[in-house]
């Protein structure tokens, strides 16, 4: 959810439009994303802010302050997190004095905004990350041959389900998926029967490289339900995201390789809210991205339609008859309809959860986590109340902007990582479905 250009009035959702899915867009956007996933086929702890060996979910000292846990194991020791979490001292390349700041808080509940939004900027080679061919081919660079554009069936195998791996990559941005399949030859898939791998001819009949973008991988069994960052993903008033990628080093400019630096705000696109989103006491405390449950984030989830004539209410939670048990859900909209995160203009007619809704399901269900197709979970009638009531138990994550285009109803294994971002109250995360 971002706060920042919008305030809250009301509003109604379009009566005319169809309840028929549309396609997902044929167009190769060139520009995306920022992290990468694995699959961690595990159970569910009872909370998303994860308590110490033999502990609860966070402690007081002598103020009696929160003071938030974090780990480095889940589950019994069966998940490692491998990646390292992004500090102001972390190594950065060519630097002396380390990353330096990489977060900053443009709208603030301390100077009158209905919640904390954070911006984050970082070099894409910092930290755990991945190179991409165009790192040091600038004729690969220019083909577009980016993250994006990876294997995640190379970047993850069946026999390593609890490597978790974040890399921020290189020139255009990219979030890498979860995959538990086995590792094609190419780490550049090709598409469905085609035999010349990552390279073919185009249409023109010239050979050149072309790069092949996937949303669906595994021969059908893994899901990409990410968006791409472009600068026209929606975050806010009419102009979408803007520029989120700067080249800082250039082979053209005589460099020996290109270096991007990527700038977002952290509520943009596919993303994760932490409680010191909409809790100033959460932000104060430290609750934040790097604390949420990895447990909570990877298992077993359910793929529900809502009811596309109206937002999510007490109503329609009852009337979807979600089973006990259910730790996550994620809910199809008429925004997935409408495509609304296709659309730089952000709407405020999108569908979410009232205030009763959120309510009825943090007090009726044993669902940890919220997923939805747009940048919110709450209406944007009740948008901070309905935030309140998930978040302030810490008991709840809540993953927004998926994308749930073409995707059959039924169960699959979700699997959700953040950047482990030091500080910041939300994250772009890469989401895959896995059947």
């Amino acid at each position: 959810m971002n706060l920042h250009l919008h305030q809250i009035h009301s509003t109604s959702l379009p009566a005319n439009l169809s309840n028929k899915q549309m396609k997902p867009s044929s167009i190769l956007l060139i520009c995306t994303v920022i992290l990468t996933l694995t699959a961690l086929a595990s159970a569910s702890s009872d909370a998303a802010y994860p308590s110490p060996y033999g502990g609860g979910t966070c402690k007081s000292d002598d103020n009696n302050l929160l003071i938030p846990v974090r780990r480095e194991v889940y589950d019994d020791f069966r998940i490692f997190d491998i990646s390292h979490r992004y500090t102001p001292d972390m190594p950065s390349w060519g630097s002396d004095e380390g990353l330096g700041q990489f977060l900053w808080l443009p709208a603030s509940m301390k100077n009158g905004s209905l919640a904390n939004n954070s911006e984050m900027k970082l070099p894409t080679h910092t930290g755990t990350h991945v190179d991409a061919p165009g790192h040091v081919f600038d004729h690969y660079f220019d083909a577009g041959f980016d993250v994006d554009t990876l294997d995640l069936a190379v970047l993850n195998g069946r026999k390593m389900r609890s490597l978790l791996v974040l890399p921020l990559c290189v020139t255009v941005l990219a979030i890498f998926s979860s995959a538990l399949s086995s590792s094609p030859s190419d780490a550049y898939p090709s598409g469905y029967g085609d035999d010349l791998g990552s390279c073919r001819k185009r249409h023109t009949g010239e050979e050149g490289l072309v790069p092949l973008r996937r949303e669906v991988y595994g021969n059908g069994r893994i899901f990409d339900i990410t968006h791409r960052f472009t600068p026209e993903t929606p975050v806010g008033g009419t102009e979408g995201v803007g520029q989120i990628l700067s080249l800082s080093m250039s082979m053209k400019n005589g460099s020996d390789y290109n270096f991007s630096i990527m700038k977002l705000p952290v509520h943009s696109g596919t993303h994760v809210d932490a409680p010191g989103h909409v809790f100033e006491h959460y932000f104060d405390a430290g609750f934040d991205v790097d604390t949420l449950d990895l447990d909570v984030l990877n298992g077993p989830a359910l793929l529900v339609d809502v009811p596309r004539d109206k937002n999510i209410t007490a109503d329609v939670m009852k009337s979807l008859n979600i089973p006990k048990g259910v730790r996550r859900v994620l809910f199809r909209t008429l925004n997935t309809d409408r495509r609304l995160m296709w659309k730089k203009e952000f709407d405020t007619s999108y569908v979410g959860f009232m205030k009763d809704g959120a309510q009825w399901l943090v007090d009726n269900t044993d669902i940890k986590l919220v997923g939805i197709d747009y940048l919110s979970v709450a209406a944007y009638d009740d948008l901070i109340p309905s935030h309140l009531v998930f978040l302030e138990g810490r008991e709840i994550i809540l993953v927004e902007g998926l994308k749930l285009e073409d995707i059959q109803l039924g169960i699959y294994n979700v699997h959700c990582l953040p950047l482990r971002l030091l500080g910041a109250e939300g994250s772009p995360i890469r989401c895959i479905l896995i059947k």
